[in-house]
């Protein structure tokens, strides 16, 4: 057993509680509807999909996936063994495992724990984790959290349109929103501010975010900010680099937008709406949408426009040319 399966482990066995659906009642339901997805390979293969109407008390993330797929859990069912017969390979030492997260949080209670609520968005997927295990935040569950928030608790949205972005970048990321059911406020400021309780969205190029401590997270690769990518400088602006899942990578971008999702600490998530110079920020706002960011941890959009997923499949080779602009 490795070192993280056994703090893993450990953990699990500190919060662990009744399996669901042992000796618990069905509680007061509340009104409205959540979802479950289940993939693996970052997000690229789609396994199970399902909705849950008006959750109860006693409805919990392990229940839900459980009443949707065949399941084998372990610890009390906070731990997720294997789904539909695919298990995960940390218990014989590899890093293939099951990892949750409710409205795009990486969930730091146990599956048995985590309480299913309307408007969660609720998603499993089996991925590597030699390179990042803890993914603190993702994109694939637009439009949340900025619409129900986590644990039952809304936050307040702040839209940073900083340093020079294009005011009407910074109209069309918020316009997204709205159309999504969520009013942002809206402020345009020479530097990124600080907004540690509230679900903040950076837009500007990456020159004038890279120096904000959430933002900045993406310098240090997949085990600080959990989003397989690295912005690099060039010559003029920046270049990104797309990872796969072992961290090498596999497209290097001069003209590029890319949305990813960080977070500092116990900080609410930084969406960070950003490109790599000025002239491919809008390409960025124009990911904003349900389709193309469902399932995925981040998304790039290269000098084509068409959506990157990040990390790059695996599949890709290795680009082991320098590319700068």
């Amino acid at each position: 057993m490795t070192r993280v399966a056994l703090a893993l482990v450990t953990a699990a066995l500190t919060g662990a509680v009744v399996a669901a659906g042992c000796g618990v009642g069905e509680g007061q339901a509340a009104q409205g509807e959540a979802s479950l997805r289940v993939t693996r390979a970052f997000g690229e293969i789609e396994l199970v999909d399902a909705t849950l109407e008006d959750p109860t008390e006693s409805d919990t993330v392990v229940r839900f996936l459980d009443d949707n797929a065949d399941i084998e859990t372990s610890y009390g069912g906070n731990f997720v063994d294997s789904i539909d017969g695919l298990a995960g390979s940390t218990v014989n030492g590899g890093s293939l495992d099951w990892f949750f997260f409710v409205n795009g949080y990486y969930s730091d209670v146990g599956a048995g724990e985590a309480k299913v609520r309307p408007g969660d968005r609720i998603w499993w997927d089996l991925r590597k984790w030699s390179q990042a295990y803890r993914v603190p935040a993702v994109v694939g569950s637009w439009p949340e959290p900025f619409l129900s928030g986590f644990g039952g608790e809304r936050f307040d949205v702040v839209v940073e349109c900083v340093d020079g972005a294009a005011p009407e970048v910074c109209e069309e990321v918020a316009e997204r929103l709205r159309d999504a059911g969520v009013e942002p406020a809206a402020e345009t400021v020479a530097r990124p501010m600080p907004h540690p309780d509230d679900l903040r969205v950076l837009v500007g190029a990456w020159s004038s975010l890279r120096d904000d401590p959430a933002a900045a997270q993406l310098e240090q690769g997949p085990a600080v900010s959990g989003v397989y990518a690295d912005l690099v400088p060039c010559d003029v602006g920046y270049r990104l680099e797309v990872l796969g899942s072992d961290g090498q990578p596999r497209e290097q971008l001069t003209s590029a937008g890319f949305v990813a999702a960080v977070r500092k600490g116990d900080e609410q998530p930084t969406w960070v709406v950003s490109a790599t110079g000025d002239d491919a920020l809008p390409s960025a706002a124009e990911l904003l949408e349900a389709d193309t960011l469902r399932d995925r941890y981040a998304v790039a959009a290269g000098s084509d426009g068409e959506p990157l997923p990040i990390p790059a499949p695996d599949e890709l080779p290795l680009d082991e040319e320098v590319v700068c602009g």
